[in-house]
């Protein structure tokens, strides 16, 4: 019996010696662009890597104040191009648009990527010209489901969206000429 106890204990210690697992970050849930990672956002996974360069090793605990500057899906490594410190948005700004409820996804939340089309509309309110893209995945910082905000009908919602410094104008410019459609882009699509 003691050989048998002796030998099972062996055993173990021999397997675990060979591990050659490490431990590294993975998300949760899908992380869209944009967003704060936190330790919420990630769990520590081990895993066999032919080389752990790349990724965000989790020995020594998440580190703060990081933003994802890509998208990830659930379950993905997180590596070390895909996060960025915090800070500076670096030429981002954020426009607040009033969206018809029916020109955007039901279910459209904080983090969501979604492209900024306008169709025109001529001096009568008649659609003018074919829908356009005015920018493509923008990131939604912030959604105001309070009806009528605007001051206009409780069709309308405020939409927050980070739009580079430089497409400001254009995305401001389309909502006044028209009626602006958000259409959802789904994490991880090009």
């Amino acid at each position: 019996m003691l050989l048998v106890v002796t030998s099972v204990i062996a055993m173990a210690v021999v397997i675990r010696a060979s591990d050659d697992t490490i431990a590294v970050w993975s998300v949760s849930d899908d992380l869209p662009s944009g967003s704060a990672v936190t330790s919420d956002d990630v769990q520590a996974v081990r895993v066999q890597l032919p080389d752990i360069g790349p990724y965000l090793l989790a020995d020594s605990g998440f580190p703060q104040d990081m933003v994802a500057v890509r998208d990830f899906a659930a379950g993905e490594l997180l590596t070390l191009v895909g996060l960025d410190p915090a800070g500076d948005p670096g030429g981002v700004r954020v426009v607040t648009l009033p969206v018809l409820r029916n020109q955007m996804p039901g279910d459209l939340a904080v983090g969501d990527r979604v492209d900024v089309y306008v169709v025109e509309r001529g001096s009568t309110g008649e659609p003018d010209g074919k829908p356009r893209l005015v920018l493509g995945r923008a990131v939604v910082a912030d959604v105001d489901n309070d009806a009528g905000a605007f001051g206009g009908t409780s069709l309308e919602i405020g939409v927050a969206l980070s739009v580079p410094e430089d497409q400001v104008a254009a995305v401001v410019d389309a909502q006044a000429r028209g009626t602006v459609t958000l259409v959802d882009v789904p994490v991880g699509s090009s």
